[in-house]
């Protein structure tokens, strides 16, 4: 098959892709010339970027469009029915995507907690015993949205002597086993944050989950209570966490994914010492890379056989 690669940053990989789709023929195009190179592919593999009719028009021989991970938000299912392209992303559980953004929000809460930077200036000092810090073990900590995501990050935080709650969307049976206090629906978000230290954001992206966050919700948590954003920037309105921040409703917040990406070096946020930033890497280890691969190379020899392939967001298609 003839398996086009959408992005630049993919000429990193050359080597490994190569290797791991040893048997195709591989070809790394720039965003935008995506259109023009698209009737050359049966399958095309894309980061998170808009793709739609408008390119779709252009092909041919397409069969699979794959996002290179989990979010979806870019990408436009109906139209790839329409064309008749199965359209697939990459589950987060098992994968080692969802194992290591989940690794990241701990890093983000206990960076917080501990007081990271403030303490690497007393070390600059020639201080010792401060800043004193915030335990972990028995506090309560929130997850919005038990997805895959919410489910490998409840696993951790219980194994730290937390006290977890969640909220989601549906209620569903097998929250009962996994060891959570409760689970809210949304329209009891505000009751879930009631005595958490820590407030985790693992939901997808669409129109329902945009700015989901609101003054309303962070007017409503602890005052010395952190957020942590591991899944999309515009799960937050970004002027209410700002007003947040400096009318000190909440302590602090650990973001991981940004409202522009990429970002501005200018951005305001980069100098706010209550805010822990890093620049998208949660899902970004050696772990996640292998088990994105190798399920994609997975996908790519099932519709070169014929196959449906896995995590189909269009499974009926005929």
């Amino acid at each position: 098959m003839n398996v086009l690669f959408a992005g630049k940053p993919f000429e990193k990989l050359r080597n490994v892709l190569e290797q791991a789709f040893s048997g195709h023929t591989i070809k790394i195009v720039e965003d935008a010339n995506l259109a023009e190179e698209i009737s050359w592919a049966d399958a095309v593999i894309l980061r998170p970027m808009k793709f739609g009719k408008d390119i779709l028009a252009f092909s041919s021989d397409l069969k699979l469009v794959q996002q290179w991970g989990v979010g979806v938000e870019g990408l436009d299912v109906k139209a790839c029915t329409e064309y008749g392209v199965y359209a697939c992303n990459v589950p987060s559980r098992g994968s080692g995507n969802a194992e290591s953004v989940a690794e990241a929000a701990i890093m983000h809460m206990l960076l917080l907690s501990r007081r990271f930077f403030r303490s690497q200036e007393k070390l600059r000092e020639g201080k010792i015993f401060t800043p004193p810090g915030r335990s972990l073990w028995g506090k309560k900590a929130c997850i919005v949205g038990m997805g895959d995501l919410g489910h490998c990050l409840a696993e951790r935080l219980l194994c730290l002597g937390m006290e977890v709650a969640g909220v989601n969307r549906t209620m569903r049976s097998e929250f009962n086993e996994w060891g959570v206090t409760r689970v809210y629906p949304f329209s009891e978000m505000v009751s879930a944050f009631k005595g958490s230290a820590f407030v985790i954001l693992c939901l997808s992206l669409n129109s329902g989950t945009e700015g989901i966050i609101g003054e309303e919700e962070l007017s409503m948590m602890e005052k010395d209570a952190f957020i942590i954003n591991v899944a999309r920037g515009k799960l937050i309105q970004r002027e209410a966490l700002e007003k947040a921040l400096s009318e000190k409703w909440i302590s602090g917040a650990g973001l991981d994914v940004l409202w522009d990406e990429p970002h501005s070096a200018q951005d305001p946020l980069l100098n706010n010492d209550r805010i822990i930033l890093t620049p998208h890497i949660g899902g970004v280890t050696d772990a996640s890379m292998k088990g994105v691969q190798e399920f994609i190379s997975g996908n790519i020899e099932r519709v070169s056989r014929g196959e449906k392939p896995l995590s189909c967001l269009n499974p009926d298609l005929d």
